[in-house]
């Protein structure tokens, strides 16, 4: 037994005089390399080789396309928010062709041609060009540091250019041809990466003025130019990218969070274009909580929506008998919210696979319903002359409409970083029910210099409707945005 306590003792004696007989100093050091240096470097290279930083690109064919504009393919319920965006859509167009090049590293010229909306059953009627010197700022530094070579991925300040050029002059209810052309003079600070091998993202936020809506776009002359407007706007453009070098890239977990177990997300939808201008101001985002059901692939999600939009202008007088010539104001309102439950389809087969933990990223398949509603308020006056009479007319129209949908949708989702989201549903929109109350009161006033006359006329409407079964539409809905994660 005396034998066995010496052993132990010796023994004790020994591992302690090893442990305290180490440099600590070298053994911290050892481990600050291990636990910091390595996943900094592991991200830097997943960063480029996701965007394709370390791959020149000297120029880049672009074919784009506008998001955030169209919620739906179909519009039978004719709500602004769930079609086009006119004043959006004639400025950035349906789809857009472009090319890049750069002339040194931090500087390059873009060019580009857009294809607007037409009018009436929507043929092809005009073309939208850009003109748009970049200056890549960060370039060089990058560049000169290692984390970048010479392309196109990167922020950027430019002067964009934008002109509306029309080949063909539409009739309107049997009167001369006439048209519409815009001009745009922009400061541009913009965000580009190019996304794999093939992929091409650019966001950018503008500034400038605007010369719109001239009648004959082939004389400088016009019997209603109007006056010369500024605005502040977004743009999200998101297409395919072909250059001359490219490398295949997979897209790692580093990016995607797919081993992050998560419980729940807040999603906020930044995919939505916002312009902010003294004739026309529009503004449209959501806000959305899933949550998962235990550990079951089954989700529920509730989200609220917002959307408005203000349009004005202002005619001058046409003569002097006429003192305030015409205006309108149009202010429109609508929110919406929405339940719906997911089925992640593809979940444990991934989760079995060790491709991802138990969370929220996947392929799913969703029910759900939405309620809306949309308001509409428009006050217009206006003046002429008749018989030597001056005619003054206002009016003012107030429609208020609600709308219950129920959809079946397939969607995907994926977490990007750490607090980024992208959400691509598409389906069938089912609408159940519409309600409508529209009221307009017009007052009329004729004076000259022996009669004085007013009108007034109101007419209220209400009607409450099922829809039809025709009115059954595709929908098309994509979201880019931040998301705040609960861990399990």
């Amino acid at each position: 037994m005396t034998m066995k306590k010496r052993l132990l003792t010796l023994l004790l004696l020994a591992v302690t005089h090893v442990l305290f007989a180490q440099d600590s100093t070298q053994v911290e050091y050892t481990v600050d390399i291990d636990t910091t240096s390595a996943p900094k470097h592991r991200l830097l290279d997943t960063y480029g080789d996701v965007f394709q930083t370390q791959v020149p690109a000297r120029g880049i064919f672009k074919v784009i396309v506008p998001l955030g504009t169209a919620k739906t393919a179909l519009d039978p319920q004719m709500i602004a928010p769930k079609g086009f965006n006119n004043t959006f859509q004639e400025r950035v167009g349906l789809v857009r062709i472009g090319y890049e090049r750069k002339l040194a590293p931090e500087w390059s010229i873009n060019s580009e041609v857009a294809i607007p909306p037409g009018v009436g059953l929507y043929l092809i009627n005009s073309a939208r060009f850009m003109l748009q010197p970049r200056w890549y700022y960060r370039m060089n530094e990058r560049i000169r540091t290692g984390k970048s070579v010479n392309n196109v991925s990167e922020n950027y300040i430019g002067l964009s250019l934008e002109s509306t050029f029309l080949f063909k002059l539409d009739s309107y209810y049997g009167s001369s041809q006439g048209g519409y052309s815009n001009q745009d003079i922009a400061l541009v600070y913009g965000i580009q990466r190019r996304f794999k091998k093939r992929g091409l993202v650019d966001f950018s936020l503008r500034g400038g003025i605007s010369i719109d809506r001239i009648r004959n776009p082939l004389s400088l002359s016009s019997n209603n130019a109007r006056p010369i407007t500024w605005f502040i706007e977004t743009r999200t453009l998101i297409g395919l990218g072909f250059t001359k070098f490219s490398q295949p890239s997979s897209v790692k977990c580093e990016i995607l969070n797919c081993f992050e177990p998560v419980r729940s997300l807040w999603k906020l939808d930044l995919n939505n274009p916002i312009r902010v201008s003294n004739d026309a101001s529009f503004v449209r985002t959501s806000l959305g909580y899933e949550r998962k059901l235990g550990s079951s692939p089954f989700s529920v999600q509730a989200e609220a929506g917002l959307y408005g939009r203000t349009f004005r202008y202002h005619l001058e007088p046409s003569s002097p008998l006429l003192s305030q010539g015409s205006r309108s104001n149009h202010q429109e309102f609508q929110g919406n919210l929405a339940l719906e439950s997911r089925y992640y389809y593809n979940l444990n087969r991934r989760i079995r696979r060790r491709k991802q933990s138990d969370n929220l990223s996947g392929n799913f398949f969703s029910l759900g319903i939405q309620r809306e509603h949309w308001s509409s308020h428009t006050k217009d006056y206006s003046e002429w002359i008749t018989n030597e009479l001056v005619v003054q007319s206002n009016r003012k129209i107030t429609l208020n409409q609600s709308f219950t949908d129920t959809y079946l949708a397939w969607g995907l989702q994926r977490r990007l970083f750490t607090n980024g989201f992208l959400e691509l549903k598409t389906g069938l929109r089912v609408p159940l029910a519409a309600q409508m109350n529209n009221r307009e009161r017009n007052v009329t006033t004729t004076t000259g210099t022996t009669v004085s006359q007013m009108e007034y006329h109101q007419r209220p409407y209400y009607s409450r409707q099922k829809m039809a079964p025709g009115s059954v539409h595709f929908f098309f809905d994509l979201k880019i945005g931040l998301a705040w994660a609960k861990r399990k």
